[in-house]
Order: structure tokens, then C-alpha cells, then sequence
């Protein structure tokens, strides 16, 4: 499983911004902190899915004392793999 660290800043419109520092196409707004938490693993999967389409290598996260963590098991080393040797069901007719 991986944890990217996730910096919450408040915006002058009153939401909080979240932002990844080691992938920086992942960004989103919430009304609040938990909010913007809640939003930011949807937007990290979907720019971490990109990396893949696009044949770029995924990040490794960064350790930034204090930052809250964002987890997600989707890109894990070797999840790619085992999705690729799962065997493919065939029909019997």
C-alpha cells in the first residue's frame, strides 16, 4: 500500500485546498479539512491512474513530517502485476 502525504491549505474562499507535493496533477477543494481529505484519495487515484495510461513510472511518496497521508492499495508495487496474471475466465460453449 502506498501513503502519499497530502498538505491542506485554506483558500481565500474559505475551502481548504489539498494538494500532493509528489503528484501534483492531484489536487481538489473541500468545504472543510475532512472534506477535502475525502476528496483528495479519488483525485490521487485518478492522477495515479493516468501516470499508468500515459507509461509513466508511479512516484514514490515522500516523508513530510507532520502531513497528513493519503493510502491507497490500488497502486501498490505489484499491483499492476497480479492484475495482468489474474487468468481470464472462458466460456464452455
Amino acid at each position: 500500500m502506498l501513503s502519499y502525504p497530502v498538505r491542506l491549505t485554506p483558500t481565500a474562499t474559505g475551502s481548504v485546498r489539498a494538494c500532493f507535493p509528489d503528484v501534483p496533477e492531484a489536487a481538489t477543494e473541500g468545504a472543510n479539512e475532512e472534506d477535502a481529505l475525502n476528496r483528495a484519495k479519488f483525485v490521487l487515484e485518478q492522477a495515479l491512474a493516468g501516470y499508468l495510461m500515459h507509461g509513466r513510472a508511479i512516484p514514490q511518496p515522500s516523508d513530510i513530517c507532520g502531513a497528513p497521508f493519503i493510502e491507497t492499495a490500488k497502486f501498490a508495487p505489484g499491483a499492476a502485476e497480479a492484475v495482468a496474471e489474474e487468468p481470464v475466465e472462458q466460456s464452455a460453449g
